[in-house]
């Protein structure tokens, strides 16, 4: 995500002179212009009423010779990353003055609501420019490496003048056979017991030592953007495809950038320094309001139950084990949540959830339909062992998350991206003022609310 957030950052302030040309323009004028269209959070110019640097003079007399060309101050905080990137080109730029770079904490920082998402903001302004990349030619071994331990689910495939050949995702690494299960469960199955972690290892120990490179399993069907298309746009083929990120590429195919579905959703965001980062993109969306009936009110204003999901997969916390597997595997959320007799809200249930807490003999038993799903090859999960051996995780109560992240029904869309974002969830419960589940909703939920915005 490229917007400034809460947390550390970085402030760099240049110091030049207001006569300062570039390209026959002020220089100040040409660097704010330059900022600005490199998406950069904000910058200020302050002209100072005196100052001297390293062309002042002393005379003989003492005195100091002081210059009609006053000293102009550009202060920008922004992410490190952002600013890095910057910096050669502002060096250019300047030919004489100075540069400082110092570390801050943002403590608040905020924009205007925008009704939706605007029409004219470019790609370029929100897109993630630091991309890690991977050459057709990198063993397979190594994406599978870098796809288990970074933040991101994607590595775009490049060549060596960085021109887009495809990207593989967990999903293709899935499809292919090389990952058993998506990455969450991996990373979870590898901390458990011995006899777990093996059911991982082994087809992880295949891919160490397979001949296939990236270019053998990547998809090179891929939908891209350009830096210039609105995010309008860039929205609308998220909602219409499916896909929760999407490449950028420059007119003669470089890769430029990443954009996905948090990114979007940021843009809109009354604190954009909150900290960062599945849902159906085919169920319908509950709609019960008109938006004709309040049309100056910005969609981001309205409140989250006239678009909930009220389809949702449910259980009560007596519910067997073998019944919520079954409910996450036909889940389009791969969510369960929990509910009382009243459909209060208890808890809720992942298939990581279900992997942590069942018995360590069925764990592999478990990796195994869902590795099967995976490829689809499917598969019934053999109820039998489950009530045959006596263990802590026979009904939903015991495998349950209790710390449940909801959102209040009157909650504003406003409010329940900014929820979403900050908790790093990808969907959200949508509870009444008693805890009533009423239902759910996702971040292409969400998208689709602004697109119509």
């Amino acid at each position: 995500m490229s917007l400034l957030r809460q947390g550390k950052a970085q402030i760099l302030t240049i110091y030049l002179g207001e006569s300062d040309q570039w390209q026959g323009r002020p220089l100040y004028v040409a660097i704010m212009q330059f900022l600005r269209e490199q998406g950069c959070a904000g910058a200020t110019a302050t002209r100072a009423v005196a100052g001297y640097g390293a062309g002042a003079r002393l005379h003989e007399s003492g005195g100091l010779r002081w210059s009609s060309d006053a000293s102009i101050v550009i202060q920008v905080v922004d992410q490190p990353a952002r600013l890095r990137r910057l910096l050669p080109q502002l060096q250019e730029m300047l030919s004489g003055g100075l540069m400082t770079l110092h570390d801050v904490d943002v403590l608040k920082y905020t924009h205007a609501r925008r009704r939706g998402l605007p029409a004219k903001l470019p790609v370029r302004q929100v897109m993630e420019t630091l991309v890690t990349t991977v050459e057709p030619d990198t063993p397979v071994a190594t994406v599978v490496e870098v796809l288990l331990n970074a933040p991101f689910r994607a590595l775009p495939v490049v060549d060596h003048e960085r021109r887009l050949q495809g990207i593989i995702s967990t999903g293709d690494l899935i499809t292919s056979g090389v990952l058993p299960v998506r990455r969450g469960l991996a990373r979870t199955a590898l901390e458990l017991d011995q006899l777990t972690a093996q059911a991982i290892e082994t087809p992880l120990a295949q891919a160490q030592h397979s001949a296939h490179t990236a270019q053998d399993i990547m998809n090179r069907q891929v939908r891209t953007l350009r830096p210039e298309q609105s995010i309008r746009e860039a929205a609308a083929i998220m909602i219409e495809t499916g896909l929760r990120r999407l490449p950028v590429v420059e007119a003669d195919g470089t890769l430029a950038g990443m954009l996905t579905r948090a990114d979007l959703l940021g843009v809109v965001m009354t604190s954009p320094l909150m900290s960062p980062h599945a849902s159906s993109t085919t169920q319908p969306l509950h709609h019960t309001g008109s938006l004709a009936r309040e049309t100056s009110v910005p969609i981001q204003q309205r409140p989250v139950a006239e678009y909930l999901q009220p389809d949702v997969a449910t259980a009560g916390e007596e519910t067997a084990l073998v019944d919520v597997i079954d409910a996450l595997i036909v889940s389009p959320f791969k969510r369960v949540i929990v509910v009382d007799d009243e459909r209060r809200v208890k808890g809720i249930i992942s298939d990581v959830d279900v992997l942590e807490r069942m018995q360590e003999d069925m764990r592999p038993r478990l990796l195994s339909l869902l590795t099967s799903l995976g490829q689809n090859k499917p598969q019934r999960f053999a109820s039998g062992p489950l009530h045959a051996h006596a263990g802590n995780a026979q009904i939903a109560a015991n495998i349950m998350n209790r710390d449940v992240v909801m959102i209040a029904e009157t909650a504003t869309i406003q409010e329940t991206i900014e929820r979403m974002i900050a908790t790093r969830r990808k969907v959200l419960p949508v509870v009444d003022v008693q805890g009533h589940l009423l239902g759910i909703v996702g971040r292409s939920d969400l998208l689709r609310v602004l697109l119509e915005g």
